[in-house]
């Protein structure tokens, strides 16, 4: 373990040379000298000269045992990779962005996968987009990353989420309309975009999704109310309503922060999964208990139904296996859609011990069953996790360790795993 947690450092250190403090500063150079006007630069040699370079590269050491309660099914390995990307600078609102991804396992041959929660090796194109902004109206067309419900490109592995879609926002984080349209995805374990989904036992391809959502924020006195509302529809697979609210107590103690979300789930096109018959109730109370300390506490109710994939269990098709989305109640390992209806808990402590220092620990408690005739999962989930973010010369540059066991009275034996990465981002 300690040969692969130090390769694991050597790996990471030998790509960060990618974007040095030297480089840094010629970009800075090029950008002083680049000519701006209202809407961007104005003439195509600063179009693509004066453009911008960011990335992520992170190394993880995973280790898992018994994983997913499969007694004996133990994984344990290292892996590096991650996203460049290059952004050309705004020429009458118009950008185009690239990125190139790649994954590697150490010691693992070019034609061999990682693990089965890492993914394939992969060496592509990963984004390639075009987008158009004038003030608040901002159009992407192309493969690109998304942040919607249920269809993020947040994950704890190595390579980005992509999704070959046209999206389309009007305004800002808390007041928005947006209207989103997806033909194909790339899924963390592949560098290809796909027609399929992540249900990987559900060959049939179809026509990917369109979705859209409004926001809307206002200000209550020392109060801030804050409301969102989403429709999306996977083809062949299902519909989806989902609504979130949060109201906020700026000025008080504790700054309490009361939220409540709605999750209707119904059956679209040949149900490619099963019948989906799913609404989720949540409600979530979180505090800032000191100014370093943060503590959360999420409820969710899913109904069960009988007739309804996974006993009433919600169906999108983006996120199976992969991240509970905007679910209140959730565990870090699993996905609360997956795991059938009943009740679910999950508490958060966040402590920000210095500048550099963030340590925290969440329990979550799954009352959830499958089908009608099994018994409650009752997973208890315990996790601890630890991060240090570096400054200076070395800003941009973290270490986190996420850390923790499942148990259920199903099952003769827990599910450990442990994720420790190495990442740098510029």
């Amino acid at each position: 373990m300690k040969n692969k947690i130090i390769s694991c450092a050597w790996a990471s250190a030998l790509l960060l040379p990618l974007i040095s403090p030297a480089q840094a500063d010629t970009r800075s150079n090029i950008d002083a000298s680049c000519h701006y006007g209202a809407n961007g630069v104005d003439n195509l040699g600063d179009f693509f000269t004066c453009g911008t370079v960011s990335g992520s590269i992170r190394s993880l050491y995973y280790s898992t045992h018994n994983a997913y309660f499969a007694k004996g099914f133990n994984q344990d390995t290292i892996s590096y990779g991650g996203s460049l990307k290059y952004e050309t600078a705004p020429l009458a609102g118009f950008r185009l962005g690239v990125s190139g991804i790649f994954l590697r396992g150490i010691n693992h041959g070019d034609n061999s996968h990682t693990i089965s929660d890492i993914g394939q090796n992969q060496n592509n194109i990963g984004e390639a987009y075009l987008s158009w902004q004038w003030d608040a109206l901002k159009i992407t067309a192309g493969d690109q990353r998304l942040d919607l419900p249920f269809m993020g490109d947040y994950d704890w592995r190595i390579t980005p989420i992509l999704y070959r879609a046209v999206d389309v926002n009007y305004g800002d984080k808390d007041n928005f309309l947006r209207a989103t349209k997806v033909w194909r995805y790339k899924p963390w374990g592949d560098d290809n975009f796909l027609k399929t989904t992540a249900y990987t036992d559900i060959d049939t391809p179809i026509n990917g999704m369109w979705g859209a959502g409004a926001g809307r924020a206002v200000q209550l006195d020392d109060k801030k109310l804050t409301g969102q509302i989403w429709y999306e529809e996977y083809d062949d697979y299902s519909k989806l309503v989902y609504g979130e609210s949060h109201l906020n107590w700026q000025q008080t103690w504790m700054q309490p922060d009361v939220a409540v979300q709605f999750i209707r789930g119904t059956s679209d096109g040949k149900a490619l999964a099963g019948e989906v018959n799913s609404t989720s109730y949540g409600a979530q109370l979180a505090l800032a208990v000191t100014p370093s300390l943060g503590w959360k506490l999420g409820y969710n109710h899913i109904a069960g139904s009988a007739n309804s994939w996974n006993n009433g269990a919600l169906v999108v098709p983006y996120a199976h296996n992969s991240s509970s989305g905007p679910y209140f109640a959730q565990p870090y390992f699993t996905s609360t859609q997956d795991l059938g209806s009943g009740n679910a808990w999950a508490t958060e402590f966040n402590f920000v011990a210095t500048q550099n220092l963030t340590v925290g620990t969440r329990y979550s408690f799954m009352d959830l069953k499958p089908s009608v005739a099994s018994a409650s999962i009752n997973q208890s989930e315990y996790l601890v996790y630890a991060i240090w973010a570096f400054d200076g010369a070395l800003k941009g540059l973290s270490i986190s360790d996420f850390a923790g066991v499942q148990t259920s009275p199903l099952y003769d034996s827990s599910f450990w795993q442990n994720r420790l990465t190495l990442q740098y981002d510029f």
